[in-house]
């Protein structure tokens, strides 16, 4: 899978201001981390150490954007990934971030990246043209 695939979820966020970035990873500090790196980039941003409460958190944020860390203790990230895209189908570009070398089910994902996260490439894949 490519890593920077243009997003198409992410057009209209682009013409209406700023993109909204929900950031979910169970390790606290990385996530906190690649929340604070995306708001200097000018992007709002919300972070959580729990699918089930990112769940929670997507129903009053509305983000255009997902990284989804994959190895999460109460709800992995493919059955989170799933379940966003249930609820929002293709108004939200969902996109996996792991550490795992492994091979892993990235079919519910538009794009996947490796951690440690490239924040140039990052950049790129959500400020890619539309």
């Amino acid at each position: 899978m490519n890593p920077t695939p243009a997003l198409p979820a992410l057009h209209d966020a682009h013409d209406a201001g700023a993109l909204r970035v929900l950031v979910v990873d169970d390790d606290a500090d990385a996530a906190e981390s690649l929340a604070f790196c995306l708001q200097m980039e000018g992007r709002e941003v919300r972070f959580v150490t729990h699918a089930e409460e990112a769940l929670h958190i997507a129903e009053s944020f509305s983000p255009h954007v997902a990284l989804i860390d994959i190895f999460m203790p109460d709800l992995d990230g493919h059955s989170l990934a799933t379940r966003l895209r249930q609820r929002f189908g293709e108004d939200i570009a969902v996109v996996a971030v792991t550490g795992a070398l492994k091979t892993v089910e990235l079919d519910a994902f538009d794009g996947h990246l490796m951690k440690p996260i490239d924040f140039a490439q990052l950049d790129r894949l959500l400020s890619a043209p539309r």
